[in-house]
């Protein structure tokens, strides 16, 4: 009954769905939580009960999640007590009480969110689920006797599993090899302290009376580029401010086509950030950036977003201890996220790569938008995983695999209100744009509230209608109009139209086509 109930959720999550995507922060469109406060929907599925008593087994089994990343938190709210088998038990390790969100960052450090907005709350969310949560970081992992130490405040605990898995993220490429850059540099890993060092540098700077300041962001990648934007909004009101991103390859998005390219190009021209391509840090002093070509920059704040790198836990700690990893310390996983080298391993997002791909397919890039899209995936593989320990069943065989998506709406938080999307090879931009990234990212922010935690009581119906409803879209707008609405910038564009018409094109690929080449005939390519 379990695994039913969540295949109900992964289903839908996969296939009913239309999935709409940002950068930096991609997640599958929860349909019936937008559409029970915009449209009228039916549900598909009749309310289905499930109690902690279905279990047919009573032999004690533990599931321990560490680390509270995207994948995890939707592991958590699909395993609550009463649905969950009764004899299972779930740990959450995490050495925060708190887990922030990616994709709302740098809204958050240009000023458009507060904090607290950022955070997913995991000590609510565990206690709502019945799920005991060890504030406290892991140091070791015994794989033969499956152990996990934990350092706490008052010590180390061992915690037992039968089935672990990591969702631990990434840290700072380059921070702790490059000289001064741990000194003088505020990281963008961890997350959680991100916004407080900036928060703490924009204090310092206005005590100082101060009015100029002479910003580097260091990485050209998507991270890097929403946090140029970031800085420039937030420090928009102080006097002389410059800020400068600084790229190692030749030109920013290569994956994007001519035309996207062209349209961020103009967006970081529009709020004066200047851009150096070619440009590989050697070392960093007090005052200033020297890099490999011999140019030296001077700077006041530097913000290091160089890209991702890999746990000593990872890399160092379950490398010695025989776990599969590749040769830059991520957990080595199938195309179910498990590991390769002992299946009651699972990982899934920045610490996670897959191996053994058939041709032609590649690891998803580090990024939390592929984390979010794994849950759903995690959740039935894990599932699958504790129940074969039961019925002494070969999981391996019927495990679920996940699919990165390559192709999805990508969206760039402009600062200022706006935002600049990439989609079917289009640029959008508008205050639209930023309307629908704020609209998405509050979406999968509320799936984990407190406030919007069911209440479910032992032996009551569980409804699934929350994850299993189906909408009374309206019907596709003409081409011609559809074309017109997704090119326009200005301010009466509706978001909610705008949504509509990509994914109908996502689901219609004539729909698409056409939509396409009446742009393209439009700006006379």
């Amino acid at each position: 009954m379990v695994r039913r109930l969540l295949s109900t959720w992964i289903a839908i999550s996969l296939t009913q769905c239309n999935h709409v995507y940002c950068f930096k922060s991609i997640i599958p469109f929860n349909r019936s939580l937008h559409f029970k406060r915009c449209c009228t929907f039916t549900s598909i599925r009749k309310t289905t009960t499930m109690t902690a008593t279905s279990s047919p087994s009573t032999t004690p089994r533990r599931l321990v999640l560490v680390g509270g990343g995207h994948a995890h938190v939707q592991v958590l709210k699909s395993l609550h007590k009463f649905i969950r088998p009764s004899n299972l038990s779930v740990t959450l390790i995490d050495a925060q009480s708190d887990a922030s969100y990616s994709g709302m960052v740098p809204g958050c450090v240009s000023k458009l969110y507060t904090p607290d907005e950022t955070l997913i709350r995991l000590k609510p969310l565990t206690t709502w689920a019945g799920i005991e949560f060890v504030q406290g970081t892991v140091v070791d992992v015994n794989l033969d006797s499956k152990v996990l130490n934990v350092k706490k405040e008052g010590g180390e605990e061992e915690v037992e599993f039968d089935v672990v898995c990591f969702d631990i993220g990434s840290t700072s490429r380059g921070l702790v090899d490059t000289i001064g850059a741990l000194e003088y540099t505020i990281p963008t890993r961890p997350i959680s302290n991100l916004i407080t060092r900036i928060e703490e540098a924009e204090i310092l700077l206005r005590q100082s009376g101060e009015k100029d300041a002479n910003v580097v962001v260091v990485g050209g990648g998507a991270a890097g580029i929403e946090l140029a934007l970031a800085m420039r909004a937030r420090w928009n009101d102080l006097g002389d401010v410059s800020v400068t991103l600084l790229d190692s390859g030749t030109e920013l998005v290569p994956s994007e086509n001519k035309r996207c390219r062209q349209a961020l190009l103009s967006v970081l021209d529009d709020h004066d950030i200047t851009i150096q391509h070619s440009s590989m840090v050697s070392h960093i002093t007090s005052s200033h950036i020297h890099l490999q070509n011999e140019k030296v920059l001077p700077y006041t704040h530097c913000i290091w977003a160089a890209g991702a790198s890999s746990h000593d836990l990872a890399d160092v700690t379950m490398r010695k201890r025989g776990l599969a990893v590749d040769d830059r310390g991520w957990i080595a996983v199938n195309e179910s996220l498990q590991s390769i080298s002992h299946p009651f391993v699972f990982a899934a997002g920045d610490c996670a790569t897959m191996v053994g791909l058939p041709k032609g397919k590649r690891s998803p890039p580090k990024a939390g938008v592929y984390a979010v899209r794994s849950g759903p995936i995690l959740i039935e593989n894990l599932t699958k995983m504790i129940g074969s320990l039961d019925d002494n069943s070969e999981a391996n065989n019927k495990l679920t695999q996940y699919e990165p998506q390559g192709d999805f709406l990508k969206l760039i938080m402009c600062g200022d209100g706006t935002a600049l999307g990439f989609r079917f090879g289009l640029p959008l931009r508008g205050k639209w744009v930023w309307h629908l990234k704020d609209k998405i990212d509050t979406m999968f922010m509320e799936l984990f509230a407190k406030e919007n935690l069911p209440d479910i009581k032992e032996g009551e119906a569980y409804d699934t209608s929350q994850y299993d409803a189906i909408v009374n879209r309206p019907k596709p707008l003409e081409v011609e109009e559809a074309g017109r609405l997704l090119m326009r910038t200005d301010d009466e564009v509706e978001y909610e139209q705008a949504w509509n018409v990509l994914r109908d094109m996502m689901a219609d690929d004539d729909y698409q086509k056409h939509v396409l080449k009446l742009i393209e005939m439009s700006q006379g390519e």
